[in-house]
């Protein structure tokens, strides 16, 4: 049933690329936009100041954002505005501090096109590592019926860095950081053919019910949501959307990637799926700044 659902079906392939997408590069909306939102740097002369806990801004952000200022959270976030502001590589791709970031944030293209580049870009042990930071996320932060939303982009946006541990929160920053510094690389990737995608969906398939411990209620209950998206309830949506993360994070490496990597580089990942001819298997990424299907030079 699983193997039908990934292997077979067309539309299918569209949802899990696209699902994926956007899941991937939702998790900065909330949490990194409390950063870069809080007019710390509206002052010219502090831009390249190093940020201070005790600086007024710094705190109004803090406070307004539900950290304490004396607390690691607000050690780690003046670490990082100080890193990402003062970083070379990252003022060289995305030029103009932290209002040009934060331009680049509230554009929900930009920060797409930048998320999805940046991701891409990283090792593949690193995008495991934030596959599985946003699953925990999801497992924790997030209640059974995803706070009664189908949406589970408006669901996980809910999440702030002043719910996370202190532990997932530096991982995040840091992770986050990675991403920034990476979004402008022109380094390939290597994306699969469409052979390599079908026997990663096939890997998939098998995580999935492994996953469900081939219980064949889970196993239908699966089938159904995913033939019949429209009509799934919140619920539904947060548990499809943890029993596909989990089965993700727990893939062979290069499987994993070959599922990853076309959804996170390619607004039609889904071709793969029903190619007009064989793709290369090294192929440039689009860089953030450009449109959408562009890619490097």
């Amino acid at each position: 049933m699983i193997r039908g659902i990934f292997v077979t079906a067309k539309g299918s392939r569209h949802w899990l690329a696209g699902w994926l997408a956007f899941l991937l590069s939702l998790t900065a909306n909330a949490a990194i936009h409390q950063v870069l939102h809080a007019d710390l740097f509206e002052d010219p002369s502090t831009v390249m100041a190093p940020a201070k806990l005790g600086s007024a801004r710094l705190n109004e952000m803090l406070s307004q954002s539900g950290i304490a200022r004396d607390s690691e959270k607000a050690r780690m976030l003046a670490t990082w505005i100080d890193m990402v502001l003062h970083d070379p590589v990252i003022a060289r791709r995305i030029p103009g501090g932290a209002r040009a970031l934060e331009q680049v944030f509230l554009d929900e293209g930009r920060r797409e096109a930048l998320m999805s580049s940046g991701l891409a870009r990283l090792t593949p042990a690193d995008r495991l590592l934030y596959l599985q930071l946003f699953t925990r996320l999801l497992d924790q932060l997030v209640p059974v019926n995803c706070f009664g939303l189908v949406d589970i982009t408006a669901a996980m946006s809910r999440i702030t860095i002043a719910e996370m541990s202190d532990a997932d929160a530096g991982l995040y920053l840091l992770l986050l950081y990675k991403v920034l510094a990476n979004s402008e690389s022109e380094a390939p990737a290597r994306l699969p053919t469409p052979q390599e995608y079908t026997i990663a969906i096939e890997a998939l398939s098998r995580a999935i019910v492994i996953e469900l411990d081939a219980d064949p209620v889970n196993l239908d209950r699966y089938a159904l949501y995913t033939a019949h998206l429209s009509a799934a309830t919140p619920s539904d949506v947060c548990w499809l959307t943890r029993v596909t993360l989990h089965a993700i994070a727990k893939m062979p490496e290069t499987e994993r990637d070959f599922i990853l990597l076309p959804a996170i580089t390619d607004p039609d990942a889904g071709t793969l799926a029903n190619p007009v001819e064989a793709r290369p298997a090294q192929a440039p990424l689009p860089s953030w700044g450009r449109p959408r299907g562009t890619t490097i030079p």
